[in-house]
Parts: structure tokens; C-alpha cells; sequence
């Protein structure tokens, strides 16, 4: 789901150009963090922008009072934060390091988004890579939802259809539509 988009080598790439072209008023900062560590801490502030160069991140999210969930692991070279920046001002998941030591880069927002208005073309690949994110993620809720009515209605094409295709997107998702799957069986 994430880290695979198509747009995502294009950022990549004019994101490295904009930290050597704008490396005075950017100021990127590396670090380094240990598995396990927490890179990013769901609905706190959204100050910075992340480039993941090495090492594997696994994002989660967790309702009020309920266990955490992976959504996806990810790996370098990927952004991390962006969702924050451009959204509500809050992220939107925690990123926590499950691979490491994870190496980053680490980029003050507001200085992204005043070097955003000498590039505007980076900017549209950002907008781009977070439709494309949320694309992905409604066709996973509509392959869920469709799991579910399956279940609901003791459908097996459907319910087998739909976790076969989850399973293609993404495992975390795909691992919960199976214990749906179990116990649907099991209910019978």
C-alpha cells in the first residue's frame, strides 16, 4: 500500500534535488533510530517531513481503548509525515521503527512548504503520492466492506473474492479479513 506508489520514486528524486538546491533554508537533519523506537506518534503535532533511507517502519493505528493495528511496513525510501503537513496539522498514525537501525532524513515542515513555493512541481508529486495513498486505502475499506456483506450473507464467491484480493494489497489487512473468514467458518 504504501512506499509502492508510482509517484513516489518522482518525490523521491525532486526531493533530493530541493535538499541540494535548498540545503541552507532546509537544514535536513539525519537520524538514526533503533527497532522498536517510535518515529511518529498518531494525532500529535505534524512538525516535520521524514525520508526513510534505511531500515523498515511499520505504521499503526490505534482507536480509543482498543489494541493497535499495523496497516503496512514499510521501507526505505519513504515519506513519512506528509499526511500531517498538508492535513490537519496532526498525524494520522504511528510510525515505529521494526527493522533497523532506520536512518532518516529529517525535514522542519513549515521550511518544506515555504521551499514548496519555488517548486511547484514537487508540491503537485506530494498531492499526487497522497491521492494515491487514499485511492488505495478506499479500495481496501471497499474490498473489506465487500468481505464482510459476504460474510453477512453467507456468500463464499464473494467473501473468497474479496480476501484474495486483499491478500494482493496488502498482508496486515489481508491477515484481518482471514480471522473474518475463520470465524464466519467457524459460526456455521
Amino acid at each position: 500500500m504504501w512506499g509502492q506508489e508510482p509517484q513516489l520514486q518522482r518525490v523521491r528524486e525532486r526531493l533530493k534535488l530541493l535538499l541540494s538546491t535548498h540545503a541552507n533554508a532546509l537544514h535536513p537533519k539525519t537520524l538514526y533510530a533503533k527497532p522498536g523506537e517510535l518515529l511518529l506518534k498518531q494525532d500529535a503535532p505534524a512538525k516535520h517531513l521524514l525520508l526513510l533511507t534505511q531500515g523498515k517502519v511499520a505504521i499503526e493505528i490505534q482507536q480509543q481503548g482498543q489494541s493497535p493495528h499495523t496497516l503496512t511496513v514499510i521501507e526505505a525510501e519513504a515519506l513519512l509525515g506528509e499526511m500531517g503537513l498538508f492535513g490537519d496539522g496532526t498525524h494520522s498514525a504511528d510510525v515505529r521503527v521494526v527493522d533497523g537501525p532506520a536512518e532518516l532524513l529529517q525535514i522542519n515542515g513549515n521550511d518544506l512548504l515555504k521551499a514548496l513555493i519555488y517548486d511547484s512541481e514537487l508540491l503537485i508529486e506530494l498531492l499526487a503520492l497522497m491521492s494515491e495513498r487514499v485511492r488505495n486505502t478506499n479500495k481496501i475499506i471497499t474490498l473489506l466492506l465487500d468481505g464482510i456483506n459476504g460474510a453477512c450473507k453467507r456468500d463464499d464467491i464473494l467473501l473468497d473474492k474479496a480476501l484474495q484480493d486483499l491478500k494482493s494489497l496488502n498482508q496486515f489487512v489481508s491477515q484481518t479479513a482471514e480471522q473474518l473468514k475463520h470465524h464466519y467458518r467457524k459460526n456455521e
